[in-house]
C-alpha cells in the first residue's frame, strides 16, 4: 500500500515544480494580459492573485501606486518570489500624485485632495521627501533631531504652560508636541485654547508614567520642557511646510524653492501599507518601497536586497499613554522571518519593530541591514525595537535617532556584531542600547557589538549609556563590546538585577564605567571579569581583580575604532581565563577588554553601502602583534609582594611617572623619579589585592599588574 502513495507523492512533487513560472508585471502591461515577458500584468497585485508556490513575479522598471498582498502561501522548497527585474528600478508607493495646484499667494499653492489616513498619520511627499506640517517655532534647518522648540520658563500644569511670546495664530485645529525636562519622552495632544501667553492641551494623567515625569510641574535641567506647536494654516511661512485643512479636503503647500509643486513629484499617503505579507514563504528581493508600512504577519518570510524608505511617516498618536508605538517601517508579526540586506531609512517611530509577543511573533532575524533615521519624535521608539522571543539582532549598522539604537526586551535574545553609533539625538535616560527587565531571566547575548558617538542634547542633561540594563534586567551575557564616547555610563544597570555576566568589555570616554540606581532593590550574581574603564567604578556582586582601569588609551588608535590593545599595555596578558568565552587567547593569559591583541580584528555592522554613497579610503591595517615580554619598560619584584616593591628599569630615565591604582580605579599611590633606573614603591599600607602600576617616561608609557598578599 506504500508504493502507490510514494508514487502519488512524487507526481504531486513534481506537477509542483512542472507549472512553476514567471509573471511578469510592468507600466506598459494591462491586467487582461497573460502575465508573460511579452504580454506583462499592469499591477503586482495581479500577479500576487494569481502566483502559487514556486512562482517568480518579476517586476519591470517603474512606479507602482498599490499596496500588493500575495493570495497564496508558498513553501518550504518552493517559495513565491516577487523581484525586480535585473537592473531595473521598481518602486512601490503608498503615494498618490498631487498636480493639480493653483497659487493661494505668497509662493503658498493649493489643491484639493482628500488625504485618507487622519492626522497622525497623514504625510505630504516632494522629490522623495517628508515635508513638515507648518509649526511655529519653524524647522528651520530641516533637521528632526535638533528639534527647534522652545525652553518652558515658567511652569505649567497637567493641561496648560505659559509661554510668553506666542503667536497669535489661529490654533483651533492645532496640537502641542512635548518634551518634558526629564527627556526620557514626548507626548502630542490637541490644543483647547490658546492665547499669547498660554497654551491649553487635553488633559494627561500625571500620577502615571510616563506623564508623572514628563509634564509642565516637573522642572529638570533648568527648566520644565521644551515644546513646539503645529497644524495651522497662520504658522505655514517657510519652504517645504504644508497644512492640510480636513474639512475643506484642501492641502496647502510652499515647496521647496518656492516653486509651483506641480514642478516637481508631489504626492500625499494614500495607504498605509505598500505590502503585506500575511501567507508563508514569500520572499521579497530588490525592491524599493515609499511612504508606507512592509508588514510581515505570515510566517517562515524573507526581505532581502531591498530598500524601505519612509516606511512610517506619521506623528506620535494623540491619545497614547504608554510612549510607544508598536508599528515600524517594516513591522513583524509571525514567525520565522527573515530581514537581510536591506536599506531601511527615515521614519517618525520604529525602522523594525517586533513588538506583537502577545500574538505569538518569534524566532525574527536582522541581519546585515543598514537601519537609519527613526524616531524624529522621541517617544520609546527605535531603529530597531523587539519584545518578541528568539530575536537574532546581527551585523547591522544602525544610527540616527532621537532615543536608542537598539532596544530588545524578550528572551532568548542575540545582538552581536553591530555598529551602533550617533543616537539618542534628544532623549535622555536611554543608551544606544537599551532593556528594561521585569521578574524573568532573559537569556539574552550581547557581544562584539560598537555602541558609540552619542550624547545628550542641551535641553536632556546627561544621561546617554552605552549599554543600559534598565529596571530589573536579569540574565544577560555582556562580553566583548566596545563602548565609546558616551556622555553617561558605559554601562548602567537599574533595581534588581541578577545573572549578569559582564566580561572583556572596553569602556572608554564614559562618566563612569559603570553606574546603578538601586532604589532599595537588590543585586545577585552579577559578575564583571577583564573589563577596561576609563573611569571608576566597577559595580556587581563578584568583581574580579582583572579588571582595568586607565584614563589614558590602551589602545592602538580609538579615534580610528581601533580597540586593539597596545603593545606594553596593562590590557594584555592580564586577564583571567573564562571557558567559552576566552577561548584561543594568544600569549599567556586572555587580554583584558573587547579584543584580543594578535586575534580577531572583527569589525562590526554591515558588509556593504548604499548605491551611490562612497566608501572612505582606508589603508587596510594589520592586526597588532602580541606583546614581547623583553621589550617592556621596566621589572618589579616580588610580584606578589608584602608591599614593598623594587622596581628596575631597562636605562636610567630623566624623569618619569609613577602610578599605583586599584582595581577599581583609585589612585593609591603616585611619585616621580628623576635621573635613576631603580626605585622602591612603598605600598605597606594597602589592603591585599590586585593593583596596576602605570611607568610614564620619555613619551612612553606601560602598566603592570601587582599582586599584594
Amino acid at each position: 500500500m506504500k508504493r502507490p502513495i510514494l508514487i502519488w507523492l512524487l507526481c504531486v512533487f513534481f506537477s509542483v515544480i512542472a507549472f512553476a513560472e514567471e509573471l511578469h508585471v510592468a507600466k506598459t502591461g494591462h491586467d487582461d494580459n497573460p502575465g508573460t515577458a511579452e504580454e506583462p500584468f499592469l499591477t503586482i497585485q495581479k500577479a500576487a492573485d494569481l502566483a502559487v508556490a514556486g512562482d517568480i513575479v518579476i517586476i519591470h522598471e517603474g512606479r507602482y501606486h498599490e499596496m500588493v498582498e500575495p493570495a497564496n502561501s508558498g513553501t518550504a522548497g518552493n517559495p513565491i518570489t516577487f523581484q525586480a527585474a535585473e537592473g531595473e528600478t521598481v518602486i512601490i508607493t503608498a503615494g498618490e500624485v498631487i498636480d493639480s495646484w493653483v497659487s493661494n499667494g505668497n509662493n503658498i499653492y493649493m489643491a484639493e485632495v482628500k488625504m485618507p489616513l487622519g492626522i497622525e498619520r497623514n504625510a505630504l511627499f516632494y522629490d522623495g521627501d517628508m515635508m513638515e506640517i507648518a509649526r511655529w517655532p519653524n524647522n528651520a534647518d530641516n533637521d528632526p533631531y535638533t528639534v527647534d522648540a522652545k525652553y518652558i520658563e515658567q511652569g505649567g500644569s497637567d493641561a496648560h504652560f505659559t509661554y510668553p511670546g506666542i503667536p497669535n495664530y489661529d490654533w483651533s485645529n492645532g496640537y502641542v508636541w512635548y518634551l518634558g525636562a526629564h527627556s526620557g519622552a514626548s507626548w502630542t495632544r490637541k490644543v483647547t485654547a490658546a492665547s499669547t501667553s498660554r497654551i491649553d492641551f487635553e488633559k494627561i494623567d500625571i500620577s502615571r508614567w510616563p506623564f508623572g515625569v514628563h509634564n509642565p510641574t516637573r522642572k529638570e535641567n533648568g527648566h520644565w520642557g521644551i515644546f513646539y506647536l503645529f497644524n495651522s494654516l497662520d504658522a505655514l511661512d517657510i519652504e517645504r511646510e504644508y497644512y492640510y485643512d480636513e474639512a475643506q479636503e484642501t492641502v496647502y503647500f510652499k515647496a521647496p524653492g518656492s516653486v509651483n509643486p506641480a514642478d516637481g513629484l508631489c504626492e500625499y499617503r494614500a495607504r498605509e501599507y505598500t505590502i503585506k505579507l500575511s501567507k508563508d514563504y514569500l520572499v521579497v528581493d530588490g525592491i524599493q518601497t515609499f511612504g508606507g508600512i512592509v508588514m510581515m504577519s505570515g510566517n517562515h518570510n524573507v526581505i532581502k536586497n531591498s530598500t524601505v524608505r519612509h516606511g512610517i511617516p506619521i506623528i506620535d498618536e494623540l491619545n497614547n499613554t504608554d510612549a510607544q508605538i508598536t508599528q515600524g517601517a517594516i513591522s513583524v508579526e509571525g514567525k520565522h522571518n527573515l530581514i537581510e540586506r536591506n536599506l531601511v531609512e527615515y521614519g517618525g517611530a520604529n525602522g523594525i519593530a517586533m513588538l506583537t509577543a502577545w500574538r505569538g511573533t518569534s524566532h525574527t532575524t536582522i541581519r546585515n541591514n543598514i537601519v537609519r533615521y527613526f524616531n524624529t519624535i522621541g517617544i520609546h521608539a527605535e531603529p530597531i525595537r523587539s519584545n518578541c522571543p528568539n530575536t537574532t539582532i546581527e551585523n547591522n549598522t544602525i544610527y540616527g535617532s532621537a532615543r536608542s539604537g537598539i532596544y530588545v526586551s524578550s528572551a532568548n535574545a542575540v545582538v552581536a556584531y553591530n555598529d551602533v553609533h550617533d543616537v539618542m539625538k534628544f532623549n535622555a535616560d536611554g543608551g544606544v542600547f537599551y532593556t528594561v527587565g521585569n521578574s524573568e531571566y532573559k537569556n539574552s547575548i550581547i557581544h562584539h557589538n560598537w555602541f558609540y558617538d552619542s550624547e545628550a542634547a542641551p535641553h536632556a542633561g546627561y544621561k546617554v549609556a552605552g549599554i543600559y540594563l534598565d529596571n530589573h534586567s536579569k540574565g544577560y551575557d555582556v562580553y566583548n563590546n566596545v563602548v565609546s564616547n558616551v556622555s553617561w555610563t558605559g554601562i548602567q544597570i537599574n533595581w534588581d538585577n541578577w545573572g549578569l555576566n559582564i566580561f572583556n568589555n572596553s569602556l572608554y570616554k564614559v562618566s563612569e564605567a559603570m553606574g546603578r540606581w538601586e532604589n532599595g532593590y537588590t543585586m545577585d550574581e552579577v559578575v564583571i571579569i577583564n573589563n577596561y574603564g576609563s573611569k571608576a567604578p566597577w559595580i556587581g556582586t563578584d568583581i574580579q581583580p582583572e579588571n582595568v582601569i586607565l584614563l589614558a588609551s590602551p589602545f592602538e588608535d580609538w579615534t580610528e575604532m581601533n580597540f586593539m590593545p597596545k603593545a606594553g599595555s596593562a590590557l594584555v596578558n592580564a586577564g583571567q581565563e573564562i571557558p567559552g568565552y576566552t577561548d584561543g587567547f594568544v600569549g599567556d593569559a586572555p587580554d583584558i577588554g573587547a579584543y584580543e591583541r594578535g586575534g580577531d580584528y572583527w569589525v562590526p555592522g554591515a558588509d556593504w553601502i548604499p548605491e551611490g554613497e562612497e566608501e572612505e579610503e582606508e589603508e587596510e591595517k594589520e592586526p597588532p602583534l602580541t606583546v614581547d615580554k623583553n621589550d617592556r619598560l621596566f621589572s618589579v619584584y616580588p610580584n606578589p609582594t608584602s608591599g614593598l616593591i623594587e622596581l628596575d628599569c631597562k636605562q636610567i630615565v630623566e624623569q618619569a611617572q609613577i602610578a599605583v591604582f586599584s582595581s577599581t580605579g583609585q589612585l593609591i599611590h603616585q611619585e616621580t623619579i628623576k635621573g635613576t633606573s631603580k626605585a622602591t614603591i612603598n605600598l605597606q599600607g594597602a589592603a591585599a589585592g590586585m593593583y596596576l602600576l602605570q611607568f610614564v617616561a620619555d613619551n612612553r608609557w606601560e602598566t603592570q599588574q601587582i599582586i599584594i598578599e
